[in-house]
């Protein structure tokens, strides 16, 4: 899985980058069909917004947050992510009946 976390409008620190990789792989480990992540940080003055971005198969999710600090909006944006996975994962589902046929039919006359 590709996890790339880049900066516009400011280089990236290691610690930033670190922040977001260790959360951003924690929040999707459990998800085998993801096979990509992007995390696009922005300072802009005071606000420090983050975007990630989450892309596999059939699987296109994005979320963003906006708060004065950079640290927290990684967190906020991550758990946006991680809520809207948790209700596309919860949605798919095997939707083959197990079970004996006699159950499913009427019974014969």
């Amino acid at each position: 899985m590709d996890i790339i976390v880049t900066g516009r409008h400011f280089d990236v620190g290691e610690a930033l980058k670190d922040h977001a990789t260790a959360k951003i792989e924690a929040a999707i480990s459990e998800y085998r069909k993801i096979t990509s992540a992007r995390v696009v940080l922005d300072q802009q003055g005071s606000r420090a917004k983050a975007e990630v971005i989450v892309h596999g198969k059939n699987i296109n999710y994005e979320a963003e947050s906006e708060t004065f600090d950079m640290y927290k909006s990684i967190d906020e944006a991550i758990a946006k992510i991680d809520k809207q996975l948790v209700k596309h994962f919860e949605k798919v589902q095997e939707h083959h009946k197990k079970g004996p046929k006699a159950a499913q039919t009427e019974p014969e006359e």
